[in-house]
């Protein structure tokens, strides 16, 4: 990235709302596919498919503490600049809007300090609304009075804790993250009375941190003031964890997995009092990869937890151990595998068949795939389309607003927006049936490779109906079970589905997709 930054500038003028036609082709969809759109990506805006996105988000104007001022929000006037005007003018050709997205990893440095102060919230605001205010001045002013979005991303990580090394936080962040946006939704809605302009955020799998460091029990009074958050349900474990685990798991695993999932967190979140229409579910396009310290593929019983190294290992091609400009964190790599990467030199004869020397494995607590190599003790998490799926119908099982994912750059022929894109569905809806064992298949030249199988089921006879179980049906095996808290028997006992499933079978593990409402 260039480092020739420009700040925008705090001006009083308040630019009047003349608008075009507000979007209607894809805004009003209430299911949403959130993409995030970087330029350090090697995708070009004039090969996005517009088609597969309802918002776009660009990632990122930043706060960091070398800027002129706490409220400067920081980027590069060419090298983002060019890139931010073709993506406004596809959007508004497609009727996608276009939110910046201001904060991220690194870049969320001074969010307490601004949110803290009365006047460095109104600077902030002012140099804010330049995004979504109309350009005046000629098309390569030095300064620009408006960019011509559709809204504002706040990807504030995370009020009330450290997130990097670089970033203020304070115990009164979330009381001072609420009157941001207050004042913000009322400066949008002061300069734009007539078009609507999106206010949303990227939010962690627990809601923001209360004055005593613990997740808030209430965060009702946000959700007048967001048009969504953006849950980011992915990151869960990686080289921060004791073992290896999932990136992205939908449910939480076993003991040693960290205790944060895809169901964990909208449960939280919707429990918190976040309604479910102002819920978005992130998806990860990339996985992460550890080196153990014991060969995964032998362990017995075989699981996706184990030891590993205190080195990152090189993810995929793209990984790099370079310096962030920003907040320096060391020289370190993240292990990051794009998806793209993994299906171009792991997954080369498709999503689910690994070349030589990888193994598959399913896990069907956290219902996600992993990979690992055994020659140098290689293990990877990830999503693919059938993971995905799951999530994808869950989210359409709570009626939920609907999916996001980080990036858009790093999926493969579209393989994975495709399947996030089903969130719009409302017949023939594709299903996915959970892999309920794991085979391996070995010959003298090759190694193990692992294929899915799925074990035959056979429906048991319906319960007598008496009790509590009278009227319920018996679980099936072919039927699917879309709607959380419906109830079905099996083996004398009534069972009760915590999400969407089709073919898991009713049984007492704790964190499995039924519970055991007792004997019938």
């Amino acid at each position: 990235m260039k480092l020739t930054f420009f700040s925008l500038a705090a001006t009083a003028l308040v630019v009047a709302s003349i608008q075009a036609a507000p979007l209607e082709k894809r805004a009003t969809d209430n299911n949403n596919v959130v993409g995030y759109w970087v330029p350090w990506g090697d995708v070009p805006v004039a090969n996005l498919d517009m088609t597969k996105y309802t918002h776009i988000n660009y990632g990122f104007a930043v706060l960091y503490k070398g800027a002129a001022a706490p409220t400067t929000i920081t980027f590069d006037r060419y090298y983002d600049g060019t890139p931010m005007r073709a993506l406004v003018q596809r959007g508004n050709q497609a009727g996608v809007p276009i939110l910046m997205s201001i904060g991220g990893w690194t870049g969320s440095q001074t969010f307490s300090t601004v949110a803290a102060d009365p006047s460095l919230r109104k600077t902030f605001i002012n140099n804010a609304m330049v995004f979504v205010r109309n350009n005046t001045l000629p098309l390569y002013a030095d300064t620009p009075d408006g960019w011509n979005m559709d809204g504002i991303d706040i990807d504030w990580e995370y009020p009330g804790r450290a997130g990097a090394i670089c970033n203020t936080y304070a115990p009164s962040d979330a009381a001072n993250y609420l009157q941001l946006l207050k004042e913000l939704r009322a400066q949008m809605d002061l300069e734009f009375p007539n078009t609507h302009k999106y206010l949303t955020a990227a939010v962690r799998v627990k809601p923001f941190d209360d004055a005593t460091g613990n997740p808030m029990s209430d965060v009702s009074a946000f959700a007048p003031y967001f048009d969504w958050v953006s849950i980011m349900a992915y990151d869960i474990m990686g080289s921060w964890s004791n073992t290896t685990g999932g990136n992205a798991p939908f449910q939480v695993g076993p003991a040693p997995a960290d205790p944060f999932s895809f169901v964990q967190a909208i449960t939280d979140w919707r429990a918190a009092g976040m309604p479910a229409s102002k819920l978005v579910v992130g998806t990860a396009f990339y996985g992460r990869s550890l080196t153990s310290t014991v060969d995964m593929n032998a362990q017995n019983p075989l699981t996706m937890y184990a030891p590993h190294t205190a080195t990152t290992p090189k993810g995929g091609p793209a990984d790099t151990n370079g310096v962030n400009f920003y907040c320096n964190e060391g020289a370190v790599y993240s292990g990051l595998w794009k998806w793209k990467e993994l299906r171009g030199s792991v997954l080369t004869g498709g999503p689910t068949s690994p070349a030589s020397g990888w193994v598959r494995h399913w896990d069907d607590a956290t219902q996600t795939p992993w990979l690992f190599r055994s020659s140098d003790k290689t293990f990877i998490s990830y999503d693919d389309p059938q993971s995905l799926q799951i999530k994808v119908n869950y989210v359409k099982s709570l009626g939920l607003r609907g999916v996001m994912l980080w990036d858009m750059s790093y999926d493969y022929n579209g393989e994975l927006v495709t399947v996030l894109n089903t969130v719009h569905c409302t017949s023939n809806c594709p299903v996915v049936t959970t892999t309920a064992a794991v085979s391996h298949t070995a010959t003298a030249t090759t190694t193990a490779v692992a294929t899915k199988t799925t074990t035959a089921v056979t429906t048991p006879s319906p319960t007598n109906g008496s009790g509590q179980c009278a009227g319920v049906a018996a679980w099936n095996s072919a039927t699917v079970y879309a709607a959380p808290g419906s109830k079905v028997t099996y083996n004398g006992h009534l069972w009760t589905n915590q999400w969407w499933t089709q073919g898991d079978i009713p049984s007492g593990v704790a964190w499995t997709v039924w519970t055991d409402g007792g004997a019938c």
